[in-house]
């Protein structure tokens, strides 16, 4: 579904945020797309979009090249960006009839389909309420329906549960169960490893720029990557220091 070819994104200034980056994910695989903030994951996915340009490689999507048909590869995916972006003005049905004709779905199938995600996701009661009165939560979820209700094939989450209390999260773990059983790709871009223990079948981990690991979920040798390029190495040693040269 994905296949990424010597990725490589340097921004002004000779910031190197990709570095040869490659890697393939099949259709109906749950990838995780870990590492520290800064480690190039959010570029990553902006460029599977479409909405930015890599310095050099390439990105193919269903066979689609993302540089050559941007526009088709548009259509068969489902996007919730790491600080999502809504129209606080508008009610939650009307945003989401607003992303439904963007996709030129029929009105039949997307009023039953919001209603059908609202009440999934326990906002029911709040359909027709601007979203300017809604918490963080409650705007995350109105993202994630966006991001699912025109049926994509791939599905990008760049960190979608931030603000989610554990009942939704419980909603979203058998979402993606039921629908990567049904072939749905999902790549899901987190800094958090416990956030894709429970849902991924495919992990890559991303350090500065470069994949430093890409296999099969396994929970200890996840770990332990992890705490090799972990930023935070060293760190409790050196609080204890600190504290220690605080004047009392």
């Amino acid at each position: 579904m994905i296949k990424v070819e010597n990725l490589t994104k340097i921004y002004p200034g000779s910031v190197k945020a990709l570095d040869g980056v490659s890697f393939s994910i099949g259709k109906g695989e749950v990838c995780g797309y870990l590492g520290s903030n800064g480690a190039g994951k959010s570029t990553t996915i902006k460029i599977i979009c479409g909405m930015i340009s890599p310095t050099e490689g390439s990105v193919h999507v269903d066979g689609l090249s993302v540089l050559d048909e941007p526009d088709k590869v548009k259509k068969i995916i489902g996007y919730v960006p790491e600080s999502g972006a809504l129209f606080l003005s508008l009610t939650p049905h009307d945003f989401l009839q607003f992303v439904c004709r963007m996709y030129d779905i029929e009105k039949d199938v997307y009023e039953t389909r919001i209603n059908s995600f609202m009440e999934l996701f326990g906002l029911a009661n709040e359909i027709n309420i601007p979203m300017h009165t809604f918490s963080k939560g409650m705007r995350q979820k109105v993202l994630l329906i966006s991001s699912l209700i025109h049926d994509p094939e791939l599905i990008l989450w760049d960190e979608p549960l931030g603000g989610i209390d554990y009942e939704t999260t419980q909603v979203v773990r058998d979402l993606v169960k039921d629908l990567s059983a049904a072939g749905k790709t999902f790549f899901y871009s987190t800094h958090l490893v416990e956030s894709v223990d429970k849902i991924c079948t495919k992990v890559i981990v991303l350090n500065k720029g470069k994949t430093v690991f890409d296999g099969s979920m396994d929970g200890r040798i996840l770990e332990n990557v992890m705490n090799e390029y972990s930023r935070s190495a060293g760190r409790s040693e050196k609080i204890t220091d600190l504290y220690k040269n605080i004047p009392s």
